[in-house]
């Protein structure tokens, strides 16, 4: 199922421009039926994008000090790729998105495609025709080299994970906290060529910003299958008694920091022999 047609365009622009909607609004002003609007917003809630606060009522996720953007030259790849493909779905971003919130400048750049399997190839040619430098479905090696392409690379996945989803000018982009997850999961798992300080740096900063929504972050981590890793990450960064640290609720490790002081103790233990 498409990003559109799982929510139409129509519904997202009427969402965005009200705090709070409920099905009967929808219902109402959008003439569709119950079920119908109870699964637009039951979806958009999955995403991240609306919270529920009392039955068949939701509220737009807002008020994060920090917020993501895009290029000029991102939105104008956005732009062609719906005027190639007018009824295709698609998620957008890179890993400049991050940039604000690093100490030096991302000087090598990576656009991500996602889109489904069906439009993926056609998708490839498309904008190969165009002149960009595309990528179907990177492996390690072009994660780990693409600091030598002359061109920015174009790398398309083909993937339909609607969690943790921002509508902004028109395209799905991912929330800082999915992008630095990812981030996360591509140096780790795909050998990105990505200074892992610099990384930390990033979470640092938007932390920092009282822009860090915890539990986006820990939800995506378990849906890329890093929630353990990410979980631990925080508590040592809360351990650390820095300023981003302090600033880490304790929500976030509640139940597991008896855990991880014990993991801590048997630690110590071992290195003592």
């Amino acid at each position: 199922m498409s990003y559109e047609s799982s929510v139409p365009n129509k519904v997202l622009q009427y969402i965005t421009e009200r705090e709070t909607v409920s099905i009967e609004d929808i219902v109402r002003d959008l003439k569709v039926s119950p079920i119908t609007a109870k699964n637009y917003l039951s979806r958009l809630a999955r995403m991240g994008t609306l919270k529920g606060i009392s039955r068949g009522l939701y509220q737009l996720r807002k008020g994060d000090a920090v917020s993501i953007k895009l290029s000029p030259e991102l939105s104008q790849l956005a732009q062609e790729i719906r005027e190639l493909f007018p009824m295709g779905s698609f998620v957008i971003w890179s890993l400049s998105m991050l940039a604000d919130y690093a100490h030096y400048s991302i000087s090598r750049d990576i656009v991500f495609i996602e889109t489904s399997k069906i439009l993926s190839a056609s998708l490839r040619d498309a904008l190969m025709r165009k002149g960009y430098r595309v990528i179907l479905l990177p492996e390690d090696r072009d994660f780990r080299e693409y600091a030598y392409y002359e061109e920015r690379p174009l790398f398309i996945l083909e993937r339909k994970e609607l969690y943790g989803l921002a509508w902004l000018d028109g395209n799905f982009v991912p929330t800082l906290e999915r992008i630095w997850v990812d981030m996360f999961y591509f140096i780790t798992r795909k050998q990105l060529s990505f200074d892992p300080s610099e990384l930390g740096t990033m979470i640092a900063n938007i932390i920092n910003r009282e822009g860090m929504n915890f539990d986006r972050l820990l939800r995506y981590a378990g849906r890329r299958g890093l929630f353990r890793e990410v979980l631990i990450l925080l508590y040592e960064l809360k351990r650390s008694g820095s300023r981003a640290g302090r600033k880490i609720p304790e929500y976030a490790l509640i139940g597991r920091r008896e855990t991880f002081e014990t993991i801590l103790r048997i630690a110590h233990g071992a290195e003592r022999e």
